[in-house]
């Protein structure tokens, strides 16, 4: 494969979401690429499927299934453990996993669900597995996280409120956890480079537009309709057009050592400027405490709800 890094050993890749869409795609194209994959997803059924079918598909045996429900925090943080149990390495990180809901529902921990799932169970494993990655990365062969993310470019995390209690909607949802992936990619990048030794981990954001996947299931009636009539033909993509988007991160020399970079894939694939809210690293460091407290108070099993005393301003 013309640009993609040449290894003489199998590397392991984690892919969220790797049950179905793009994130089965992703799979695919590591296990075809001769790697150790482990594919997340909720249903047990489902996921079992999706690795025979990865399996046969890439003539590769070493693809895993592990159950978790990625919209909790105390099942994210029990997966991470496990993983941490069970691998001594981790080349690839890809955060796939995610919902669109036309309705606001509210996890058992009191989340509202798409942030859970979209946002903060990717900082809640990113932040565990980091060790893993860092000492798997070495000089010209950096370990690599790709958020897989919305193309929305103009969101805000509604500070006061941000589990959308009191004026919930698909847009604001939406631009809430796309805003977020994009802050915590820039965050996470500068933390990185603010170490006293070097990390050889990369991060980067795809940004993607319209794909004909079964993420449009939940999706509110008007958009059942609107998006296939009107954007598909216009800008619709495969999971394949995709999730080939996604493998150049993963593997091509060209994006070795590149991080802290948002990518976008609606007809093309380029690497786009964040504009100065995304980037300003008050956002971030606000971001990451936030999310560090309302993780914590998840997985110590206490009322999950954040305050308006909890967080000043918006």
């Amino acid at each position: 494969m013309p640009g993609v890094i040449e290894s003489c050993q199998r590397k392991t890749a984690l892919v969220t979401g790797g049950t179905d869409g793009i994130g089965k795609e992703v799979a695919r194209g590591l296990a075809i690429a001769g790697h150790r994959v482990i594919v997340i997803g909720r249903d047990r059924q489902k996921g079992e499927r999706a690795t025979s079918e990865i399996k046969a598909a890439a003539g590769n045996t070493e693809t895993h299934y592990l159950r978790a429900d990625l919209s909790l925090m105390g099942d994210t943080s029990r997966l991470a453990n496990e993983i941490v149990r069970q691998y001594r390495e981790l080349h690839y990180l890809v955060l796939g996993a995610g919902v669109v809901r036309g309705r606001r529902q509210q996890t058992a921990e009191g989340f509202e669900s798409t942030f859970a799932l979209n946002y903060l169970s990717r900082f809640a494993l990113t932040q565990r597995l980091f060790p893993l990655l860092e000492s798997t990365g070495k000089p010209h062969q950096s370990a690599r996280i790709v958020l897989l993310s919305g193309a929305a470019q103009r969101g805000r995390i509604h500070w006061q409120d941000v589990n959308l209690t009191n004026d919930f909607s698909l847009v604001r949802s939406v631009l809430q956890f796309c805003f977020a992936n994009d802050v915590f990619t820039i965050e996470l990048d500068r933390k990185r480079n603010q170490k006293s030794t070097p990390s050889y981990v990369t991060i980067n954001c795809l940004k993607i537009g319209v794909v004909k996947t079964n993420i449009r299931r939940e999706f509110p009636l008007w958009m059942k309709i609107l998006v296939p009539a009107v954007f598909d033909p216009l800008i619709g993509q495969t999971p394949q057009e995709v999730a080939k988007a996604a493998l150049s991160l993963l593997l091509e020399r060209e994006f070795e050592g590149v991080t802290g970079g948002l990518f976008l894939k609606i007809k093309q694939f380029r690497q786009i400027k964040p504009g100065r809210a995304v980037t300003d690293p008050r956002a971030g460091i606000r971001l990451f405490e936030l999310s560090e407290r309302m993780i914590a108070e998840a997985t110590h099993n206490t009322p999950l709800i954040v305050r308006r005393s909890a967080v000043s301003g918006d």
